[in-house]
């Protein structure tokens, strides 16, 4: 019989609410047999544990999941909803270091006979600047709002307060709401069918339909970018519009870098787009994705078999093949 081992999806452990108790994070992974094969449409068994201190650390909190597989080999789980007797809550993510431990059962079932440990980093801090009463920038934890404005979203409607005019705008949704962000003031909304991005300067709202069901949306620097089943899409704060970019195979996830340009990563490639030529530039993967990062603007992605950097200043992308299946990658951070 065929190993089988799971592919965590480091690049999409991301917060979904911490306005309202409970907390999630949001969690994907590929699951493969040893041939690199996906494991398709299948009904997999999931048990999630934090650890403190280090990979061997405290389990401070732990829950299971049975989730099916999609096409791709992706499971989705949101961790704070699965089945526990512990309070995801009451988590002190300011004391130390914690790490995300996932025991899987490709069968379906408890016998967890894969597992797999990495360090959790922004997440937690996000959680930890709302416990200490300094909510900040769900997206970029080292990035303060000074405007004093709010977004809300319902089932049907995304909301904006505008601090300097203490009045909310509204905008009704397309499909049922899925998620809200902000950044510099900012609003990004998103429903099933489209994503929404509210300006503060003028106390808009613009919309951007959908090409595929709603996947995940981020803000940083002002700017927004969603993803979608089928196309990624970047809005510029500069002039209100939005920029969208057919994917070739299924869309994995998307960010937005310190600087505002945006990048995303689907089942086939890899996609970087300038907010300055508000242009997407794409680059065909080899082997399926797997994780994407960034580092001072710049955008990098690793596949099954090789890695990929986007050079913000010459728009071009630069790949390096991989030795053994690839796992993950990392950018450099500003740590002033």
């Amino acid at each position: 019989m065929k190993n089988i081992y799971l592919i965590v999806s480091l690049f999409l452990i991301s917060l979904i609410s911490f306005a309202q108790a409970p907390e999630l994070m949001s969690y994907q992974a590929l699951v493969r047999n040893a041939d690199g094969d996906l494991i398709q449409e299948a009904s997999v068994g999931i048990r999630i544990s934090i650890l403190q201190g280090s990979e061997t650390g405290t389990e401070v909190y732990s829950e299971t999941h049975t989730v099916n597989s999609n096409e791709n080999g992706l499971v989705t789980l949101s961790i704070g909803s699965g089945s526990t007797s512990d309070d995801f809550s009451t988590i002190d993510w300011g004391n130390g270091s914690y790490y995300i431990k996932s025991e899987t059962d490709p069968t379906g079932g408890t016998n967890y006979t894969i597992s797999g440990t990495s360090q959790l980093l922004s997440v937690p801090y996000a959680l930890y600047a709302k416990s200490s009463g300094d909510s900040g920038n769900t997206n970029n934890p080292g990035e303060s709002t000074q405007s004093g404005n709010f977004g809300a979203y319902s089932l049907n409607s995304c909301y904006a307060w505008d601090a300097e005019t203490n009045t909310w705008y509204s905008r009704s949704f397309s499909g049922s709401g899925q998620a809200i962000v902000e950044s510099e003031g900012n609003i990004g909304a998103a429903s099933l069918n489209s994503a929404y991005a509210w300006n503060d300067s003028n106390n808009t709202w613009y919309s951007q339909s959908f090409s595929g069901s709603y996947l995940d949306i981020k803000a940083k620097h002002g700017n927004i970018g969603a993803i979608s089943q089928n196309s990624a899409y970047a809005w510029n704060k500069d002039n209100n519009t939005w920029y969208s970019q057919s994917l070739s195979g299924s869309g994995i996830a998307i960010i937005v870098t310190s600087n505002g340009n945006i990048g995303a990563i689907s089942q086939n490639s890899a996609y970087a787009w300038n907010k300055d030529t508000n242009t997407w530039y794409s680059q065909s993967l080899s082997g399926s994705g797997i994780s994407i990062t960034e580092s001072n603007g710049n955008i990098a992605v690793v596949s099954q078999n090789s890695a990929y950097a986007w050079n913000k200043d010459t728009n071009t992308w630069y790949s390096q093949s991989l030795s053994g299946s690839g796992l993950g990658i990392i950018g450099t951070t500003n740590n002033q």
